[in-house]
């Protein structure tokens, strides 16, 4: 596992790469490695950024506070691009393993196409409407609305958001449940089904939209 260089120095050494689980997204893996260096609990991506597992197994990005110190951030592995929230990696790419380069195993991982239509593009300016987004466990659907008592709760339909409106002192849950059966219908009239796939580009999405990041939810668990 590891070996010592002449001179008594340890040199540093790469434990074999293993395949980690996110359970934030169903189906995400990704490779990690932990050099010698690294402080106890610290593994690298095979781009070189370093994460950590919190209890409860999810799976966090980390930034370095200097003196080979690392301090756990709020970024969850898979629901931001590094490099767009201007996360710095702990070492340089030519450090790390020889290995193939892969950080996310999503076979099949298409650009959505969502990403490039301007009705569901459209949420990204209802803040005075939006603060958080998830997906709906079923129907699956993506979801987005404000705060414990919305005054609409948005669900996207395949070709548009379905406006879901609050009664006065009503929660999100109770919301989605009144209106659950409407939203049902529609979303088999169009015939839409989500990708699980794209999940962590949206939960990205998300936050870069300067939204909150809810995950899976149901009626019962928001």
């Amino acid at each position: 596992m590891g070996a010592l260089a002449g001179g008594g120095e340890c040199t540093t050494y790469v434990v074999e790469p293993i395949l980690v689980a996110q359970p934030v997204y169903a189906g995400m893996t990704f490779h990690v490695y932990r050099p010698a260096t690294l402080p106890q609990g610290w593994f690298l991506t095979y781009d070189g950024y370093a994460v950590t597992q919190a209890p409860g197994g999810v799976w966090f990005y980390g930034s370095s506070a200097g003196n080979g110190h690392i301090i756990r951030t709020d970024f969850v592995v898979g629901a931001v691009v590094p490099t767009a929230v201007a996360l710095v990696p702990y070492v340089s790419i030519q450090s790390t393993p020889s290995q193939q380069p892969v950080t996310v195993v999503q076979p099949g991982m298409m650009s959505p196409s969502w990403s490039n239509n301007g009705n569901f593009q459209m949420v990204a300016r209802w803040r005075g409407f939006v603060d958080r987004m998830a997906v709906l466990d079923k129907p699956r659907v993506p979801l987005a609305w404000k705060g414990d008592e919305p005054t609409v709760v948005f669900a996207w339909t395949g070709q548009s958001w379905y406006q879901m409106k609050a009664r006065k002192g009503e929660t999100a849950p109770q919301v989605l449940q009144r209106h659950l059966y409407s939203l049902t219908r529609m979303v088999k009239t169009n015939q839409y089904s989500w990708n699980d796939q794209e999940t962590p580009l949206l939960a990205n999405q998300s936050v870069l939209w300067g939204f909150l990041w809810m995950g899976h939810v149901a009626p019962i668990n928001f």
